[in-house]
């Protein structure tokens, strides 16, 4: 029997009395018994097929609960589900999302073959590696997606989208020895493609926002944008790089914005220094010739300091800033409390089952209700409040006696 015939007997048997039976009936008559029915020869693309056009017929609540029950099934496979969410990305008429949703709510196993398989947007991808629970797994995933991204930079691209990108996908899980190989990778060719394209100008600053400056240092980056460098150049192409020059911007970089957050504090510019890894002589002389730039009236005792630490023979400072006032900070607990008030009474529960526009509604009802009350009893109390002429004081006046009217 081909496809278009079994999906016609489907409907035929199946969907006239769809609304009496719950999903977990739909399933087991739409996708198991057919499984398990000798006489009924279906290919596991048949099944995929089967599986995601009865997704398709629910809204979310319940899709959810079809999913666990090919999950728990015994003979739906892994390769069924996965095939159901390709055909769901090849589809035009089923939309992306139920890929997504098969991918969250099956197995790693299936999430991972969804992955592999389905032509999905990165951000769809991200939302499934996101749900993985075996965390190797999802470290793996996320080498993966940083290995794509490193494989696709062909220009510079513009920073602060670029950068944002990256974000994402290193956002998902802690930044491992596996994970940080490839994401300096990307940062070295990032910054390899600055400096040949604007004839040796970098701006640090975007990608200090995925490694540290300090960071940068430690891990010999400009040695990696030096060999991300060469690859770029074209036969025959000269050579412009300068190392020296690059450890030297990023020694500048990093103790400026050393000084300025010590400036801000109104603490020594050592509290703010960090690890940067072996330091040899020249490579000390650098360093303090950039802690003199930015302070020329620092200690030599303070420089000492700085020193020790970027070696790791001292431990970094640990600084806290302090509190900018105790009355923001009375307010800010205060607000804390509030909040777990409306919690605790369910408001914060309810708003969330309202639509954006409901519940901004209910908002400003809500705040009005409470802004007249707060009035109402502002006005009560400046009554109770008022001064009263105390009885004692009250000045006595003598009674009128009219004795015309008296003597009538």
């Amino acid at each position: 029997m081909n496809l278009k015939g079994i999906s016609k007997k489907f409907q035929e048997k199946f969907l006239g009395n769809r609304e009496e039976k719950t999903p977990e009936e739909e399933v087991k008559e739409k996708v198991i018994e057919p499984i398990q029915d000798e006489n009924t020869e279906l290919t596991s693309q048949e099944i995929a097929t089967q599986i995601i056009e009865l997704l398709n017929q629910y809204p979310a609540d319940k899709r959810k609960v079809i999913i666990e029950e090919l999950r728990k099934s015994d003979v739906v496979s892994s390769a069924m589900l996965v095939g159901a969410a390709v055909k769901a990305v090849d589809s035009d008429e089923i939309p992306n999302d139920l890929a997504v949703e098969l991918g969250r709510q099956a197995s790693d196993k299936t999430a991972v073959g969804i992955l592999e398989n389905a032509s999905m947007s990165r951000d769809d991808r991200l939302k499934i590696i996101e749900s993985l629970a075996d965390n190797k797994l999802k470290e793996d995933e996320i080498c993966k997606e940083l290995k794509m991204t490193y494989g696709a930079m062909k220009e510079l691209e513009q920073q602060s989208e670029f950068a944002g990108r990256i974000k994402k996908i290193i956002g998902i899980f802690k930044r491992t020895d596996k994970i940080n190989e490839k994401l300096y990778k990307i940062v070295a060719k990032n910054l390899a493609f600055m400096y040949h394209k604007t004839n040796g100008a970098m701006d640090l600053y975007p990608m200090e926002q995925l490694v540290p400056i300090h960071e940068m240092i430690r891990v010999d980056m400009p040695e990696k944008i030096e060999e991300e460098y060469v690859n770029l150049l074209k036969e025959g192409e000269e050579n412009k790089f300068d190392l020296k020059d690059v450890k030297e911007r990023l020694l500048d970089r990093m103790m400026k914005e050393v000084h300025r957050k010590a400036k801000e504090e109104e603490q020594p510019d050592s509290t703010f220094m960090k690890y940067i890894g072996e330091v040899d002589e020249e490579e000390s002389q650098d360093l303090i010739k950039y802690v003199r730039k930015y302070n020329p009236d620092v200690s030599g005792k303070e420089i000492s300091k700085i020193l020790r630490i970027a070696k790791g023979e001292e431990s970094e400072s640990i600084y806290e800033p302090k509190r900018k006032s105790k009355t923001n900070s009375m307010i800010q607990e205060e607000d804390i409390d509030i909040l777990q008030e409306c919690i605790d009474a369910g408001l914060i529960q309810t708003l969330k089952k309202m639509s954006k526009q409901e519940r901004k509604k209910s908002l400003l009802a809500i705040n009005g209700t409470l802004e007249k009350r707060l009035q109402k009893e502002k006005r009560i109390q400046l009554i109770k409040n008022a001064e009263v002429v105390p009885r004692e004081e009250t000045p006595k006046v003598k009674k009128a006696e009219f004795k015309g009217d008296m003597d009538r």
